[in-house]
């Protein structure tokens, strides 16, 4: 059909059967070309009709997705209006959604730890006793909902129940590789887990954590913000976030640059694991190439005194008293652990005459259940080995305060909720000691 209005002066005053005809034969091919639209329209949606030209323009498929890239390099499509998401990690993702607003989005978790409430005793040589109680993963205590949400993995943490992810039916699974739930330990075990996944059919975006990384800083934190935040359109505000979680790193470099070698603190971060006690160990302790290392070494500018490489390495006595640091930290180790158990307790008492114990100078880290990797928490953790390692270029700022400062600007809470996860995190010796 023609459209050029200059053809009109081709026709000469035509008959009126030959009109009727011409008519009749228009309506039949209008009627025609109407079914045919539609017909199409059943498959890509609505269309809009303007007077001007009769064109139709179709919403594509396509255009209610959008590509994501994620940490593996692969193109993943999503929805644009992302509804339902399945987490498989141990509250990193969760603690990034929360700050971007979209966290009730989630419908199913990978990690009993936002579900469990922890608690520990412990025994001193004195014969008295002394509790920890509801030592919770931040995310549990913020969305306490996700008590209810069904839990993909197992209790133990080391079998994903594809069933149940297919039967929550979320529009994307987001996966951490590094975390306790996914560790790096079993390349064969991890392309199965995504090979999986992917068959049932389910979007799915693997980031990978600094602990996935040898010699990594914590860089590659910036790069997963990034992808958790594509998926939802929001890119620029996850990077004001990636941003403010830098800044701590930025301010103690800038502090603690100008440290000459031989004033270095020396740092031994250990983990007081019962499993290690049960294997004849005193604790387990990461090694240079892990990111506790680069936070002690290339953050704090201290000087991290086990010299190997490895994450849970497990030492003796006699192989911690030798390294003998100026200062010990205390991480989640299947369990809490806090100085008072390296003084007090009757199994650490060959211990006692390290310069770190004999100086008080042991310090616990924020309790982090499911601890493999950093989280969204992880300036709180900078800002405790910091202090520890040179107080005096640090006594400006209170940790105590830090930390309500932090839950505050990331997570929008008010004081109160800020003092409560505080208290969650097992902090509240550095309002006891004014740290």
């Amino acid at each position: 059909m023609n459209d050029n209005p200059n053809n009109n002066h081709r026709i000469n005053k035509p008959s009126s059967c030959f009109l009727f005809k011409k008519g009749l034969m228009l309506c039949v091919l209008i009627v025609f070309l109407i079914v045919s639209v539609e017909g199409c329209i059943e498959k890509t949606g609505p269309i809009t009709t303007t007077a001007a030209n009769l064109s139709t323009t179709a919403d594509s498929p396509d255009e209610q997705y959008r590509y994501v890239t994620d940490m593996r390099g692969v193109q993943v499509k999503v929805p644009k209006d992302i509804q339902r998401i399945a987490t498989i990690d141990d509250g990193f993702v969760e603690g990034v959604l929360t700050n971007l607003s979209e966290i009730d989005k989630v419908v199913a978790i990978g990690s009993w730890s936002l579900k469990r409430d922890y608690s520990y005793s412990y025994t001193t040589i004195y014969g008295s006793n002394y509790s920890y109680v509801h030592g919770w993963n931040t995310m549990k205590y913020l969305h306490p909902w996700l008590n209810e949400t069904p839990c993909i993995n197992s209790p133990q943490g080391n079998i994903i129940s594809y069933e149940t992810l297919a039967d929550v039916n979320p529009d994307v699974v987001i996966m951490r590789v590094g975390d306790c739930t996914i560790g790096t330990s079993n390349e064969e075990k991890i392309t199965k887990t995504i090979s999986a996944i992917e068959s049932l059919g389910i979007p799915l975006v693997v980031l990978y954590s600094p602990s996935y990384f040898q010699n990594s800083d914590l860089g590659t934190m910036r790069d997963e913000m990034r992808v958790i935040g594509q998926l939802f359109g929001k890119e620029q505000k996850v990077m004001v976030l990636a941003d403010y979680l830098e800044s701590t790193e930025k301010m103690i470099r800038e502090r603690t640059r100008d440290i000459p070698d031989n004033e270095k603190s020396s740092v031994l971060y250990i983990g007081l694991s019962p499993n290690a006690r049960r294997s004849g160990g005193a604790g387990t302790v990461s090694g240079t190439d892990t990111p506790e290392s680069y936070i002690i070494e290339n953050i704090c500018n201290g000087r991290n005194v086990y010299r190997d490489t490895g994450s849970g390495k497990l030492l003796n006595a006699e192989q911690v008293m030798a390294l003998d640091p100026d200062v010990i930290l205390l991480p989640t180790a299947n369990g809490f652990h806090p100085p008072r158990e390296l003084y007090e307790a009757p199994y650490y008492q060959n211990l006692q005459n390290m310069r770190a114990v004999l100086n008080k100078r042991v310090y616990a880290m924020p309790w982090t259940p499911m601890n493999c990797a950093r989280r969204t928490e992880y300036p709180i953790d900078m800002m405790v080995i910091a202090k520890a390692c040179y107080p005096d270029l640090f006594s400006d700022i209170k940790v105590h305060e830090f930390a309500l400062d932090f839950y505050q600007d990331v997570y929008g809470v008010n004081r109160t909720t800020a003092e409560e996860l505080r208290s969650n995190q097992w902090l509240d010796w550095t309002v006891e000691s004014d740290f």
